[in-house]
């Protein structure tokens, strides 16, 4: 087990130190003590097969995982929450969850989010990838940031195990079981926010699988010049209203995403040799644009050359070199 605190610093370092050991531990992390001169804290940590379980002990004080911190990491973590003691503020995605004693709640590293507690306390935390959580829970964006009880339903069963579980680890625990506890825990984990979440997360797993559908509809349609808004919506018998709500949580919409996909075509098509002998009227056209002033516009917009400095800019890089 790795032990980390701030008990060998004085004064402000400690705060330093703190944020130095949450990195290591967890992600990159502001820390904000009521009190910096006063401030204590604590972290015990160790694996359990493909997850981590850490045991925070800290002085009063605001925590922030800020956007810049979210997006210059290049790892994303899910933490699971279970405070056991103290009280604690933790809000994150536009919801906020007030906890005690053996609540829980779920946040993630890819999001910005803030936890606050006015005295010591003390959380354990479980930590596990996004490939180990989503293989379990399809979406569960739907649980962030919201509080599960500690004292009802498959959640506080949840609670008890965890810190069973933490009792039981301190003293040592063999890898084989220790992996099969922490797949235990993540198991329980998705069960208990179905139950507490469930209607929700099957939408919203629904949902993902029919925009998953649509996509490969518009791979197997970008040749097509009449692929719009209107035909897609009519090929899955739905509403083009209800097609824009289904991508509206989506970085782009679903014209963006068809142009976008019709350029990325188009210009690896200008840039290969083998093409030369196609006008880029032709390639425009080929791939489902059916006005060239309009295509060349889009073109240049999108990677700041035209069509026609890009091909002569590619082939000429792929051209040998003459000898000297």
């Amino acid at each position: 087990m790795l032990h980390l605190s701030t008990k060998e610093f004085a004064g402000a370092s400690k705060v330093t130190r703190w944020n130095d050991i949450v990195s290591e531990v967890f992600t990159p992390l502001e820390t904000k003590p009521a009190c910096p001169e006063d401030f204590e804290g604590a972290i015990d940590s160790l694996q359990l097969g493909d997850i981590f379980l850490a045991n925070v002990v800290a002085g009063p004080s605001l925590v922030e995982r800020t956007a810049q911190h979210a997006a210059s990491s290049r790892e994303r973590y899910y933490f699971f929450h279970l405070l056991l003691q103290g009280g604690m503020r933790v809000a994150q995605d536009g919801r906020e969850a007030i906890l005690a004693p053996g609540d829980m709640v779920l946040t993630d590293t890819a999001l910005p989010y803030t936890l606050e507690h006015g005295d010591y306390a003390s959380a354990l935390v479980m930590i596990a990838s996004p490939n180990d959580v989503k293989r379990r829970l399809p979406a569960p964006e739907i649980a962030l940031g919201q509080r599960l009880s500690g004292s009802e339903g498959l959640s506080a069963t949840l609670s008890g195990m965890m810190s069973s579980v933490w009792r039981q680890v301190k003293s040592g625990m063999d890898a084989e079981i220790g992996e099969r506890v922490g797949n235990n825990m993540l198991d329980m984990f998705a069960t208990s926010c179905m139950e507490a979440f469930g209607s929700r997360i099957a939408d919203s797993a629904v949902a993902s699988a029919r925009r998953s559908h649509i996509r490969c509809y518009i791979e197997s349609n970008l040749k097509d010049p009449e692929l719009t808004v209107a035909s897609i919506a009519a090929a899955f018998r739905i509403s083009p209203r209800y097609l824009h709500m289904l991508f509206a949580e989506e970085d782009e919409t679903i014209s963006g995403f068809i142009r976008r996909r019709r350029l990325e075509e188009c210009k690896k098509r200008l840039a290969d040799p083998m093409w030369r002998h196609r006008s880029i009227t032709e390639l425009a056209y080929a791939w489902g644009f059916n006005n060239t002033t309009h295509f060349a516009r889009v073109f240049r917009e999108r990677y700041g050359v035209s069509p026609r400095e890009y091909r002569n800019a590619s082939i000429a890089d792929k051209e040998p070199q003459a000898l000297h």
